[in-house]
């Protein structure tokens, strides 16, 4: 470890390979961290504490130099677990989170997959996210109501190693959860135009479109072989139809100051997608969660800006099971295509994900999403049953995750015909009763907007006011509005 300690020259760099070391000792002995006595280890904490300071006089380089000095001899002759923890647990404590990455374009985004450069493929240091809308809600709840007791209960506790249950400000993942859930965080920087939007907002808003109601049949080429399922095309007559209505979606919302517009699975194509590039500067919506493309054995979901441009892409987990003529058919989804996961990363809002579907039923998607601490998940859905309830509200409960689900009507076509208020998308939020965890449900239902289905497709806006507060049935939480647009 000596000789791997000389050769690093970042805060980082030097926290992962202290906790590389950790995690590859407690293989061969345990190790009770509470046992770990602070007060024999002031020297480490003096040291960080000293390198922080003198950043900002001597620059990085320099000060990590010294530091790097002090802790070669301090680790000589003998690297131990608790030399190596007092390390990792004091950059925790002390080393304020500046994040590095690869910065992608003129919209000020910087892609990245840990704050660590060395030893990735066995440990990665990422940011727990502290500025979140969450956060926000509850200081102001606190300051209104002059409580010492924040408005929801704290998330579970979900580790994503042995060593990150003892961090307050870092993740520490380790091998097995890396190789498990191969991930890219997109990060919007101060710089941005969507940070700035974000930056003193109240409220988040979404926009649920169900997007169509003709068959699904009418709409897709699907071929049913040897148990699979899979969409050869779409039918050109209908892209041409959904692409006049995406474009007429999409201008309606330049009025109506929407966060996240989100279009059901299935039924976008590159086309589709592309009638709205090369426009002017559009204030709304921030994002487009563009449903899902269904090619070449994928089912792939495209976040773009309000102009069509790209910003990520996320590819379904979770294959869909469909009967037909008696026999159940399996989506077919190449499994080594679609492994990576993808999160944005806005301050004052937090950790943004997106699942297809049901993706939100699998246990390792929802893992990742309880492991990485997303604050929004969004699932563009589309099923005739809405068996997706019970898992979002189990994440908003539990975890204190909005859930935002957009199903389409074409996936209703044939389903319950005698139910005339079907429900095609709804949010999830965390609420407290009393003491006890809870979550509320605010449902978009399928009713008088059909009236206007064949000339236009009616959308709801969920707009989450988080500076407010409301007493549900369930519970208290924030304060939502819906309106139709």
């Amino acid at each position: 470890m000596i000789d791997q300690l000389k050769q690093i020259d970042r805060i980082y760099d030097l926290m992962a390979l202290c906790g590389a070391y950790i995690l590859c000792e407690l293989k061969k002995k345990t190790y009770e961290f509470a046992l770990f006595e602070d007060d024999d280890y002031d020297c480490v904490y003096d040291a960080i504490e000293r390198y922080c300071c003198e950043v900002q006089e001597k620059g990085r380089r320099i000060a990590f130099e010294e530091l790097k000095d002090y802790i070669l001899s301090y680790m000589t002759p003998e690297v131990t677990i608790e030399k190596c923890f007092a390390v990792v647990k004091y950059i925790d404590e002390l080393v304020e989170i500046e994040i590095q990455g690869k910065l992608l374009g003129a919209r000020h985004i910087i892609k990245y997959c840990a704050l660590n450069e060395q030893y990735t493929d066995n440990i990665r240091i990422i940011p727990k996210m502290k500025r979140t809308f969450l956060e926000r809600g509850d200081i102001q709840f606190k300051s209104i109501y002059n409580s010492q007791y924040s408005l929801f209960r704290d998330r579970r506790e979900c580790a994503c190693s042995i060593l990150d249950e003892e961090m307050l400000n870092y993740m520490v993942w380790d091998r097995e959860h890396i190789n498990k859930y191969p991930m890219w965080i997109y990060r919007f920087d101060e710089k941005s135009i969507v940070f700035k939007h974000f930056y003193e907002r109240k409220e988040i808003i979404f926009g649920i479109v169900p997007f169509t109601s003709r068959p699904l049949k009418e709409i897709l080429d699907i071929k049913y072989e040897d148990k699979v399922f899979y969409v050869e095309q779409m039918n050109e007559e209908a892209e041409n139809d959904l692409r006049e209505r995406y474009r007429e979606i999409c201008n309606k919302c330049e009025q109506e100051d929407i966060d996240f517009l989100i279009i059901p699975e299935m039924l976008m194509t590159g086309t589709i997608i592309s009638a709205i590039r090369n426009k002017e500067k559009v204030s709304s919506p921030q994002f487009i969660i563009n449903g899902s493309i269904w090619k070449d054995f994928m089912n792939k979901s495209i976040i773009t800006d309000g102009r069509g441009e790209e910003i990520f892409s996320y590819n379904k987990k979770e294959p869909y099971r469909a009967k037909k003529g008696g026999i159940e058919y399996k989506e077919y989804l190449e499994q080594d295509k679609n492994r990576e996961y993808s999160i944005m990363e806005i301050d004052g809002v937090g950790r943004i994900g997106v699942g297809i579907c049901k993706d939100i039923l699998n246990e390792d998607v929802k893992l990742f999403h309880k492991y990485v601490g997303t604050d929004i998940l969004i699932v563009p859905a589309c099923t005739k049953s809405m068996d997706l309830l019970a898992a979002a509200e189990g994440m908003s409960k539990e975890y204190n995750c909005v859930v935002a689900v957009a199903n389409t009507c074409a996936a209703l076509h044939e389903s319950d015909k005698e139910n005339t208020r079907k429900r095609i998308g709804f949010i999830t939020l965390p609420a407290k009763c009393d003491t006890d965890r809870a979550q509320i449900t605010v449902n978009y239902y399928q009713d008088g907007c059909m009236k206007e289905c064949s000339n236009r497709c009616i959308g709801k806006k969920f707009i989450i006011d988080f500076y407010n507060i409301k007493e549900y049935k369930e519970g208290i939480s924030y304060e939502v509005t819906e309106m139709t647009f």
